[in-house]
């Protein structure tokens, strides 16, 4: 089938496609109120080194860091995001039941010590609260996690809040993906759905029209196989197995006793052509019908016999009287 059948069938079957894009339009309004809009915010934090240092003509010194002497800030950055996102941070920072999320991570577009805080809820005001509680947790958990180490307090690495943005921006990206999934496969559907309606109203059609044209050719058949046969006399209906009464032989003066007819041998009876019993209309074979042509056969043959028995009454008394 190529796309110019496809329109077409499509095309006879617009109810169809009008059903399936008011579905595919509830959907729609189904998926905007299930997966509601969310707001963006995001923060840049450095890791600055720490405030102790030799002098001018020697290096920089660790002042007992251990941190420092991993291979520096970015091993920092890194243990510092770990540990930001640990089931325990994430209960005290997001409570049950709320829709907040939050993600902290080493910026890969900057070379360096540098954390992107990314924070977000479906109301900016969310999204800005759970912003400040994770840059707030960040300082502490990094004080912390020096202080474990017993860095002292020159040697410790320090944060410092680069980009601070104050509007929440919206995030359509899941929505989006979710609403491009259920157009198209609404779409989709509806119109397989209009081709295989179309697909089976035709076969049904052809089908009926099929059955419609027997129907008409055995009625023809019948009313043809109906007509009298020509050979029967006008009148009468020719009735199977029944023969024509020869002639009666005429008498001259004195009646006679007429002779016997002749039995019909096997061979004469395979040789007499059988007339077909004429095909009636379905109805009226299956109901029972008086027929009044063989009642008027039925009431000659008696008429018949009632005059030979009178003829052979006569000739017995004719030849009683000559003896």
């Amino acid at each position: 089938m190529d796309l110019f059948e496809i329109v077409r069938a499509a095309g006879r079957r617009w109810y169809v496609l009008v059903a399936g894009l008011i579905l595919t339009g509830g959907l729609v309004m189904a998926v905007l109120r299930i997966i509601p809009l969310t707001y963006d915010v995001q923060s840049s934090v450095l890791l600055l080194p720490p405030r102790q240092t030799a002098s001018a003509n020697g290096p920089v010194t660790d002042g007992g860091n251990p941190f420092l002497n991993l291979g520096g800030l970015d091993v920092v950055a890194g243990v510092l995001s770990k540990s930001l996102m640990d089931s325990a941070s994430v209960e005290s920072i997001v409570p049950k039941g709320s829709h907040a999320e939050y993600t902290v991570e080493p910026d890969p577009s900057v070379s360096g010590s540098v954390l992107a805080v990314t924070a977000s809820d479906r109301t900016p005001a969310g999204a800005f609260s759970t912003l400040d509680s994770v840059l707030a947790l960040t300082t502490t958990r990094l004080k912390a996690l020096q202080d474990e180490v017993n860095a002292t307090g020159g040697s410790q690495v320090r944060l410092m809040v680069i980009t601070d943005n104050t509007v929440a921006e919206p995030n359509t990206s899941a929505l989006v993906r979710t609403l491009i999934v259920v157009v198209a496969a609404g779409l989709v559907i509806t119109a397989l759905l209009a081709i295989s309606v179309d697909a089976l109203l035709r076969r049904r059609k052809t089908r009926k029209a099929a059955r419609l044209a027997a129907r008409e050719a055995a009625e023809e058949d019948s009313a043809a196989s109906a007509v009298p046969d020509a050979r029967a006399p006008s009148g009468k209906r020719a009735s199977p197995g029944r023969t024509a009464r020869p002639a009666k032989p005429a008498t001259s003066g004195k009646r006679r006793r007429p002779a016997e007819p002749a039995v019909s041998t096997t061979a004469d009876v395979a040789r007499e052509p059988v007339v077909a019993e004429p095909v009636e209309a379905e109805a009226a074979a299956t109901e029972p019908r008086f027929d009044f042509d063989d009642f008027d056969d039925a009431v000659d043959d008696s008429v018949e016999l009632s005059d030979d028995v009178a003829r052979d009454d006569d000739d017995a008394d004719l030849v009683a009287d000559r003896r």
